[in-house]
């Protein structure tokens, strides 16, 4: 079978990148169109008849190897291609953002979780809410392409999504490796292991990419790299950082994000072909985790979705998030529909559905089904809602913009 699911994921892609253009007029999305596949697919496969659960412990080898190494490549070009020169006003948006709007999204979505169901352990409703935190600018694509929207406005989402998932990391490590050692009567020294194997990963991280980031420097430089390698460069880093780490005893993927912080390639060449290598690299990736995520997660967990979790991905997605923003835009000097807009625009996407693979591999996913099945649902509506809604309100925002300007 496993021959057949990836012809069939080759067979989704290809259509979709062949008629890409026109579907995404249409406002539909690769992942809403790799999530949909993967949940038809699955059906003359027999995985919605299945008993729940069954499908997920099944393919969660195969789930999470494809998924961990999209987040450590993710982690690390999503770090090492952001310029950090760019301009102030773009800057000022996203350490707004991620010092401010990020952890009160975080503390707002704890205590809403806790407020609407007291059944839920403190613990499990943190995990919860470090799942369906951070963001994912790629499921609205049409925000960073619309060029008539403001650039500190892009930018500043473009650097929040990019940065949030590794800011998250360390912090949902911590609190699956203490729910894990909770449920095994584990022994008090988890906090010491916890610890040594965040500040691990992020030292090899550093180190290696200190050292790859001079030697880059150093062949640029010299005319001693031929340009097809240039493009390797960043996923091959990735997968060595994050390979490295996890040799050693570190977290790979603190280790990859730690690593494409410290890179610091002077060539804005170097950096443009990286990146533009790495997105098409990363976005097939991305294509296949969602692809498994329709075929395997969705048809594991969808009967336990309940009223409840519809309530939760709502206030999410429409109040928890914009609200935090707009707290954390106080003082800006950024009108209402701008601030509207950038609450808007928190996909929940590939950070999400990579987090709760890896807390499967962690915690038998049956002792935390309503947790499962909530992430689930947020990243099934932020998938389409985002992915439908993002060219629109692009252009609202733009026609918005223009009559306060005519105004003045």
């Amino acid at each position: 079978m496993f021959e057949w699911v990836i012809i069939l994921f080759l067979g989704s892609g290809l259509v979709y990148g062949l008629f890409s253009r026109r579907l995404q007029r249409r406002n539909i999305s690769s992942p809403m169109m790799m999530v949909l596949s993967g949940a038809l697919i699955a059906l003359p496969l027999g995985i919605w008849h299945e008993a729940p659960l069954r499908a997920l412990s099944g393919g969660l080898h195969f789930a999470t190897r494809f998924a961990e190494m999209t987040l450590a490549i993710i982690l690390f070009l999503d770090a090492a291609v952001l310029n950090y020169r760019k301009e102030q006003a773009a800057k000022n948006i996203a350490l707004r953002l991620l010092l401010i709007g990020l952890p009160l999204t975080i503390l707002a979505t704890w205590g809403f979780i806790v407020g609407l169901d007291d059944s839920v352990r403190l613990i499990p409703a943190l995990i919860l809410a470090l799942i369906v935190s951070p963001t994912d600018a790629a499921l609205g694509r049409p925000v960073l392409e619309n060029r008539d929207v403001p650039d500190p406005v892009r930018q500043g989402i473009n650097i929040e999504s990019g940065l949030n998932d590794g800011l998250v990391l360390p912090v949902f490590t911590t609190a699956v490796l203490l729910e894990a050692n909770l449920l095994s009567n584990g022994h008090q020294g988890w906090i010491k292991e916890a610890l040594l194997e965040i500040s691990a990963g992020a030292g090899i991280g550093i180190g290696c990419g200190f050292v790859l980031g001079k030697i880059v420097n150093h062949v640029v430089t010299r005319d001693m790299i031929v340009d097809r390698f240039e493009r390797l460069l960043g996923v091959l880093a990735a997968i060595l950082i994050y390979l490295l780490a996890e040799q050693l005893g570190g977290n790979g993927f603190v280790a990859a994000f730690a690593g494409g912080l410290s890179l610091n390639i002077s060539s804005d060449r170097v950096r443009d072909t990286i990146e533009s290598f790495g997105e098409a690299e990363a976005e097939l990736l991305t294509m296949l985790t969602f692809f498994v995520f329709g075929m395997i997660v969705v048809p594991a967990v969808y009967e336990s979705w309940t009223w409840e979790m519809l309530a939760f991905s709502a206030a999410s997605l429409v109040i928890l998030r914009p609200l935090c923003v707009w707290i954390c835009m106080i003082g800006s000097p950024y009108s209402p529909g701008e601030k509207l807009y950038i609450g808007w625009f928190g996909p929940r996407g590939i950070a999400s559905v990579i987090y709760m693979l890896i807390m499967a591999t962690l915690i038998d996913p049956g002792e935390f089904m309503p947790l499962f099945a909530a992430g689930t649902m947020i990243i099934c509506i932020s998938i389409v809602a985002h992915g439908i809604s993002a060219a629109p309100a692009s252009r609202a925002l733009v026609r918005y913009l223009a009559k306060r300007s005519a105004k003045d």
